[in-house]
Formats: structure tokens, C-alpha cells, sequence
């Protein structure tokens, strides 16, 4: 694992490797390899489940310097929000999101497994990963799919590199398409049983149900990635060189269920326990507007008739929000370098963009009443 010409001990991961590894994107691949490097599931993690941390040497995901073909590869738009399970560390980080990369673009991977400041900065404290793309000549497909064996889960993933190489240089591109399937690893929660017990003419209304009502679990999702690394010779000694990256994926996750009513459960020691709800479920909304010219109903009042509206109308056995996440990466470089003589000389310029779009379906706005909107 060493290289004879780093002070530092560097691993030296091959595309073979990574793509060997049954799993659906980058971040899991690298989990599976890298010594001490480490990213969690997340679920039920608010946007951190849609863009995960990872860590390198027990440190956040913003100390470890990703880069492509040794150019800085952007940060996420999500400052990480979760800060839990083993992965709380990552809370208010904001690092690359290297899912984005598909393994079979890559043609071999260094990694650096001690600071690097002195060199790069303070984002490469935990260490380095840089990402060499290939410029080979030739046609490769790979494909993959399974399942866990709980039944759920399941995964598919295709990819396809197609390189061209000649005198005047090479382009190199590479195409992955993956779609997973949810899991679910949880129990329905007690004020959800309790609801069923209390009132079972409404206990098929229960989100997901038989299902648990909350889905604690890996969430659902789908992506596109896309990169190209091309060369073109301007003379023996200088080319001009583009790479880039470009990723879209979506996922959505299951949100904590919201109870219409409240009640009680005795827990494993005895001890007996309130399962709230939301009270809002029985606020009550007056929809007959006052008449105009009525001294006792003002102007832009309502009148306390039968006329009304509860959210327990809309969401009887009450509801699971569904928080859906869309991501998508940008990045490109283009550079001019070469030699004179004993001198070497590099230039280039580099535009990257990430976003991330959230919204929520299966959900409910209590201010707006009966106008709510559930996605």
C-alpha cells in the first residue's frame, strides 16, 4: 500500500475492486474496502438521509478532501442535519457527495489516510480520496441485482464504460443507472396498535397498513450518473482535457407517524406510558362565513354553526408523511497542460453545482384548514 514516492502510506484501490462490491453506489462501495472509513443508513434522518456523511478516521465528511483526477470535487448543497447513530459526528458538516460518482468511471482510487493541511488545507484533516478516471480503450457492461434475504430490498443496477483512444487523444465515457427498494426492519409503534385495538372498524386507515405505520428501514430510490474524461494532444508535449461529472437521484423516506388520538401503554418494565397526539387533530374549523352587514358576526369571521372541519376528517386513523429528496450534481473541468523543458505547467478552470429539492407528500398544513394541501 505504499508508494515510493509519498511520505505517507497511500492505498491503491483499482476499478476491479470497487466494482466487485455489491453495493449500489460509491459511498457504500468505499465502506466495504477503506480501512476506518465509515457511513451510515440513516433512516428516518430528515435530508441526511438523502445525502449521507461519511467518516474517515473517526472525523466529519468535510475533513476528508475528495477529488477528481486531482481537482477538488465540490461540496453538497445539505448541511448535515441528523445527529445520531454512530454517524452524529457528521452534524452540521457539509462534504462532498460522492454517491454521485459511479464506480465503474473510475480507473483507480488513492487514498490517504492521514492529514494532509499542510498540503491542502483544512478540509483534507482525515485524509484524501482522489478519484483517477479511466482513459482506456474498450467496451464494458456490468449489472447486478438482489435482495436481502427478509424479502425486501430489492436492488438493480446497470453500468457501461465505452473509451476511445488514439494519436490525438481519448474520450472515455461511463453510464450507471441504479434502482433500490425500500426495507422495513421496525414494528408498528404502540399508539399506532393501540389506535387498532380501540377502533378496529378504522384500523385498516392505518398508513401501510397490516405494515408498520412508521418504516424504519433503507428508503427507496433511484439515480442517473454520467461521466466523461477526454484528451486531445495539441502537441508531443501539451493537451488540452475535460472531465465531468453530471448525477440525478431521488429518494423519499418514511416520517414519524402522527396519532388523531391520544393513549396509554404499559412498556416492558411496567411502567405505563402516554402516546400523544397531535392536537391539532381536533381543532375545529368554522367554514360559514359571516354575513355581511351582521353586527354580531364581524366582518371576516365565521359562524359557530354546524358547518365545520376537523383534520380528523382527512386523516382518520391519522397519517405517515412521505419526505421526498432530489438531488443532482454538476461538475466539470477544463485545462491546458503540459512541459517545457525541466518545467511542468497546469491550467484549468472548474464549475460545479449541487442542489437538493425536498418536499413531503401524505402530509398535512394545520394553518391552512381545510385548504391544506397533503403534498
Amino acid at each position: 500500500r505504499t508508494l515510493t514516492n509519498s511520505p505517507s502510506p497511500v492505498d491503491v484501490i483499482s476499478s476491479a475492486e470497487l466494482t466487485a462490491q455489491p453495493a449500489a453506489n460509491m459511498i457504500d462501495a468505499l465502506k466495504n474496502i477503506v480501512p476506518s472509513f465509515y457511513v451510515g443508513q440513516n433512516s428516518i434522518s430528515d435530508a441526511s438521509t438523502f445525502v449521507r456523511s461519511p467518516s474517515l478516521r473517526g472525523l466529519s465528511g468535510d475533513q476528508v478532501l475528495v477529488m477528481l483526477n486531482g481537482k477538488r470535487y465540490n461540496r453538497s448543497a445539505l448541511v448535515q442535519v441528523y445527529g445520531g447513530s454512530d454517524t452524529g459526528l457528521g452534524r452540521g458538516a457539509q462534504g462532498p457527495d460522492i454517491s454521485a460518482i459511479p464506480a465503474l468511471a473510475i480507473g483507480s482510487l488513492q487514498v490517504l489516510r492521514e492529514g494532509a493541511t499542510a498540503q491542502y488545507g483544512s478540509d483534507a484533516i482525515a485524509g484524501v480520496l482522489n478519484y483517477g478516471l479511466r482513459d482506456n480503450q474498450g467496451i464494458e457492461l456490468v449489472g447486478r441485482t438482489g435482495q436481502y434475504y427478509a424479502g425486501d430490498g430489492e436492488s438493480y443496477q446497470i453500468a457501461g464504460n465505452v473509451g476511445l483512444k488514439g494519436a490525438i487523444g481519448f474520450i472515455n465515457v461511463t453510464g450507471e443507472y441504479t434502482d433500490d427498494g425500500q426495507t422495513s426492519r421496525g414494528v408498528t409503534r404502540p399508539s399506532a396498535a393501540n389506535f387498532a385495538n380501540n377502533f378496529p372498524a378504522l384500523a385498516s386507515q392505518l398508513p401501510n397498513y397490516p405494515l408498520p405505520v412508521q418504516i424504519w428501514g433503507s428508503s427507496p430510490s433511484h439515480s442517473y450518473k454520467g461521466v466523461v474524461n477526454a484528451a486531445l494532444n495539441v502537441t508531443d508535449s501539451s493537451k488540452i482535457y475535460f472531465f465531468g461529472n453530471y448525477a440525478k437521484a431521488k429518494g423519499n423516506q418514511s416520517f414519524n407517524y402522527r396519532a388523531p388520538v391520544s393513549s396509554t401503554a404499559v412498556d416492558s418494565t411496567g411502567v405505563v406510558r402516554n402516546q400523544g397526539a397531535n392536537g391539532a387533530f381536533n381543532n375545529t374549523f368554522f367554514l360559514t362565513a359571516c354575513p355581511a352587514g351582521n353586527a354580531t358576526c364581524p366582518a371576516g369571521g365565521f359562524v359557530r354553526d354546524g358547518n365545520t372541519f376537523r383534520f380528523g376528517q382527512l386523516y382518520p386513523a391519522g397519517f405517515t408523511p412521505r419526505f421526498v429528496g432530489e438531488t443532482e450534481e454538476l461538475y466539470g473541468v477544463l485545462g491546458y497542460k503540459g512541459t517545457a523543458g525541466k518545467f511542468s505547467y497546469d491550467v484549468s478552470g472548474t464549475l460545479a453545482r449541487n442542489t437538493l429539492s425536498l418536499s413531503m407528500y401524505n402530509s398535512a398544513n394545520f394553518s391552512y384548514g381545510p385548504a391544506t394541501q397533503t403534498r
